[in-house]
């Protein structure tokens, strides 16, 4: 190696990222380039379970990995190469380990509860690179998540293809259903509040519970039930803003007003949080500047200070406003239904999905951009994720004298519930998703009042009205 790419010792002797030995030593230069790049592939691991992608340098991956700059750019274009490079390996190490675990003779139950065991077993003992899997690349560039995006497919297809237990009367994929997607997405979420959470060594005890749910569906979907296919077209269109937003773009009148001072700072704070959303959805989070708010919001710089101290202030703004009111929609038409309480969960859901459809740029911040954003959004967004999962208490009740229903089901179904109205926005697919209502409800109901009865009340909302979406207020 020349002189400015040696790489240095690692303090303490420690062996995670202990270099090749340095001069001349006779190795190949092939394994001394792969030593490097496993080297920072782990420390592109470490650093991201830390602080975030966003947050990671290369200066950073270098140090920690003990290799200089000049190696870094030898083995990699860029942070996000690095960063792809270390999502295949983990993902083909999971993949690995999960089919490995997985007889295909078996039934359809145990060959869920192999594969959930060694899930969990892999969570527990490899939490970063898990990690890295269910969360990190959220916050990286187009071609990561592209990646994810095409891992998360392959897995989804083989599991749709393996749910029939003969191989004969296995059915065609149906892209309608959703429920492969919305189980995997509890699961995740499940795991991902685990790992944020320190407690990655609890998962193995998870697996049978996780089991018993995700077997709660039965391997076809009820007909009648099929959802709108979410495929992402070939030139993503912008996220239009609501009318409601363009009604609030209108400057209050300028110079003297004998209007309230807490009016005028609420109509101005509002155009801040719908600014901010909309520019995070056609520019991104790194597009995202105080001077474009403020012009977009038709506010002074001075203004927006007063009421934000910086763009990421804007933006948790933002993101609590939208989440506070897609939980207060919900609420409210859940509420509206009284004792019954598996049509007060159909029409919660289907308030959700208008509120969204209705609020696209926020329903895109909220439910898209906060993975790229900080902690702090992170833990608004469980924060919410926990609330909606508390409405699913009372069916653990109703169904008491019918079936045990596993613990864990209100938190995985809030979860998959959640990352298929992620998988539609990103998608930029929002105008579907009030037509794949009808099997979330399915989804919710299923583990608590059985799939005859779920279907059922599923086919009655389709058949309904579409319940009004509440107004926007900061």
């Amino acid at each position: 190696m020349a002189a400015n790419n040696v790489e240095r010792r690692p303090p303490g002797g420690s062996d995670r990222y202990r270099p090749l030995p340095t001069g001349t030593h006779g190795l190949d230069p092939d394994a001394v380039k792969r030593d490097q790049r496993a080297r920072l592939q782990r420390a592109m691991i470490e650093l991201i379970t830390q602080k975030g992608y966003q947050a990671v340098r290369i200066v950073d991956l270098a140090r920690l990995a003990h290799v200089s700059q000049p190696t870094f750019y030898d083995l990699y274009a860029d942070k996000e190469e690095l960063f792809t490079s270390a999502y295949d390996e983990v993902a083909a190490q999971a993949a690995r380990t999960i089919t490995q675990s997985y007889d295909p003779q078996l039934p359809y139950e145990q060959r869920v509860r192999m594969g959930l065991r060694a899930w969990t077993k892999l969570a527990a003992e490899q939490s970063e690179a898990t990690s890295l899997l269910v969360l990190g690349a959220f916050g990286a560039g187009a071609k990561a998540l592209e990646r994810r995006r095409r891992i998360v497919e392959r897995l989804e297809r083989a599991i749709a293809i393996g749910r029939s237990d003969s191989q004969a009367e296995r059915p065609s994929i149906d892209a309608g259903d959703l429920t492969v997607k919305a189980i995997l997405g509890g699961i995740r979420e499940i795991t991902g509040a685990r790992l944020r959470a320190g407690r990655a060594r609890k998962m193995p005890a998870l697996a049978d519970e996780l089991t018993a749910w995700a077997s709660c569906y039965p391997q076809q979907l009820p007909e009648g039930l099929q959802a709108p296919a979410a495929r992402r077209p070939p030139t993503p269109s912008a996220a239009a803003p609501s009318e409601r937003a363009r009604r609030a773009e209108g400057r209050l009148p300028s110079g003297r007003s004998d209007l309230p001072r807490q009016f005028i700072v609420k109509s101005q704070r509002e155009r801040i949080v719908d600014a901010t959303a909309a520019i995070v959805a056609e520019k991104g989070l790194a597009g995202l500047k105080v001077p474009d708010i403020a012009r977009r919001a038709n506010v002074s710089l001075q203004t927006f200070y007063s009421i934000y101290a910086s763009k990421h202030e804007a933006f948790l703004g933002a993101q609590k406003v939208g989440m506070h009111q897609a939980l207060g929609v919900a609420v409210a038409a859940y509420q509206a239904q009284g004792e019954d309480w598996p049509r007060a969960v159909s029409a919660g859901l289907r308030a959700l999905i208008d509120f969204l459809t209705s609020e696209p740029v926020h329903a895109h911040l909220s439910l898209v951009d906060t993975f790229a954003a900080c902690p702090e959004a992170l833990e608004i967004r469980n924060s919410t994720l926990l609330a909606f999962g508390a409405y699913f208490g009372p069916g653990y009740e109703l169904a008491r004298d019918r079936v045990e229903v596993p613990p864990i089901a209100g938190e995985a179904i809030a979860g998959g519930i959640w990352q298929v109205l992620h998988h539609y926005i990103e998608n930029d697919c929002i105008a579907e998703l009030p037509g794949a209502a009808p099997q979330l409800i399915y989804f919710a109901l299923t583990p608590f009042v059985g799939v005859d009865d779920a279907a059922e009340l599923a086919r009655e909302a389709r058949a309904g009205p579409p319940a009004p979406a509440a107004a926007m207020s900061v």
